[in-house]
């Protein structure tokens, strides 16, 4: 198992990191944590315009590396190798001869996602972002999709349900989106085959990777992207990781099947936000996830949404202005500093 995390993960890693351990730890050799320690200058994913909090959250993350690693079998701490070595390393296996940037067009991760996939080192990589809930709690998911993945040679990943099961099929995001996915079966249970993969949770072969792919395109963001990129500071050389490997399975016929398995089975859930609130209920939270206790209202859905936690108060936050508002701040932090400098 491969987590993906960063320094302002830390008001929620230690429950969300213990939820993985009791959904996963048992199926899986070995656990790393791929903990990202470089901070994005603009955009949803930076801490600070200062990047402060992002240092001291990253100094107090590091004194937990030792405690958790002796709390948790297999379980090991890896910062992500900025290095022009481990970059020429990690750039050779998935684009070949092209330099992978640090981070996508909107300042989001992206070397971090492939620097961790491949120091996991292994057939098949069960990655997953450090904030993801998990229901159904099989414990034999993971040998069910990687027998999954060696039976049907259309396939690249596999990945829980997007969401508890609805009698319904898909809800939330997903109902109508038709053209996301085929409605399949595996093992006489609805499953979704998807042509596109979320970074937050998949099984990869990295086998058929290899053999059906090879290396990624990084197609070109569009201009609207470029520009804005250009403005706050980021590279503009690729699209975010989900979107580049999504087109990586659209460009070469293979699928993401999205599956629940046997007995109670697994589905994956998200939380849209992050705030403290949020964070002071989240041991409450995962407790029902794993014990079921879910509200017709949230069957079907992938992310959390206000039947099983209120995030009517963090929306207002959202709110688009107020997100165009913090881009503008972005800006002037970002081209102030580059007039200091120079």
């Amino acid at each position: 198992m491969q987590i993906n995390t960063y320094p302002l993960d830390l008001p929620h890693f230690e429950a969300t990191l213990a939820h993985k351990m009791r959904a996963f730890g048992s199926q899986v050799d070995r656990t790393i944590v791929t903990v990202d320690v470089r901070p994005p200058q603009s955009g949803r994913y930076k801490g600070d315009p200062k990047a402060n909090r992002y240092m001291q959250s990253l100094e107090t993350f590091r004194a937990l590396y030792p405690v958790l690693e002796s709390q948790y079998d297999n379980l090991s701490f890896h910062e992500v190798d900025y290095s022009a070595a481990e970059k020429r390393v990690v750039s050779d296996y998935f684009l070949g001869s092209e330099e992978m940037p640090d981070k996508a067009w909107d300042g989001g991760p992206f070397y971090c996602y492939f620097q961790g996939i491949l120091e996991a080192d292994s057939d098949y990589v069960l990655h997953m972002d450090a904030d993801m809930l998990y229901g159904g709690m099989s414990q034999t998911w993971v040998d069910e999709a990687i027998a999954l993945l060696q039976e049907r040679d259309d396939l690249l990943f596999a990945s829980p349900l997007p969401g508890p099961p609805h009698p319904g099929g898909l809800k939330g995001k997903h109902d109508g989106a038709d053209h996301a996915f085929d409605e399949d079966e595996v093992d006489g249970r609805v499953a979704y085959r998807f042509h596109f993969v979320s970074t937050r949770i998949f099984l990869m072969d990295m086998k058929r990777f290899k053999e059906r792919v090879g290396t990624l395109d990084l197609d070109t963001p569009r201009l609207s992207y470029r520009l804005r990129g250009l403005l706050l500071g980021n590279p503009i050389k690729a699209l975010s990781a989900e979107q580049v490997l999504s087109l990586t399975l659209q460009k070469h016929g293979l699928g993401n099947m999205c599956f629940a398995g046997a007995g109670d089975g697994l589905y994956s859930l998200h939380p849209p936000f992050h705030y403290p609130a949020f964070h002071a209920a989240l041991p409450g939270l995962i407790d029902r996830v794993e014990r079921g206790d879910i509200p017709d209202g949230q069957r079907g859905d992938y992310d959390i949404n206000d039947s099983l936690f209120d995030f009517s108060e963090m929306r207002q936050n959202h709110a688009r202005h107020k997100r165009v508002t913090r881009r503008l701040m972005d800006f002037v932090t970002y081209w102030s500093a580059r007039l200091k400098a120079s």
